[in-house]
């Protein structure tokens, strides 16, 4: 096995980089679009919740495509993938955890102190 790539191939990898690519910018654009008019457009006076969560969301769609696509984690093997994706979910719980254990003990504070 000599590792080159045919012509099929290599047409094949950079037609899903440019689909990427596209996935990304729609993300990005509808993002900024959606950012820009919730306050003057949409509800000037309204809750902050809708938008945040779609801001979350999107910007995990973007590292979805940016670790699957550019970062080839898409081709690897499960195992690989599960080594490297496990320990990130595991950081963003433990960041959540804290964050929520905080405003308890900053509420409790509040109370007691």
């Amino acid at each position: 096995m000599s590792g080159e790539m045919t012509h099929e191939e290599y047409k094949e990898q950079v037609s899903a980089v440019w689909k990427a690519t596209g996935y990304l910018s729609v993300i990005t654009i509808a993002e900024v679009a959606v950012a820009l008019l919730y306050d003057f457009v949409l509800f000037p006076e309204g809750p902050r919740m809708p938008l945040n969560i779609f801001v979350i969301l999107a910007s995990l769609a973007k590292a979805f495509y940016i670790v699957a696509i550019f970062m080839h984690m898409k081709y690897e093997r499960q195992a690989l993938q599960m080594t490297v994706l496990l320990p990130t979910l595991f950081l963003v719980w433990a960041i959540i955890a804290f964050l929520w254990e905080g405003s308890a003990w900053l509420a409790l504070r509040s109370i007691w102190f």
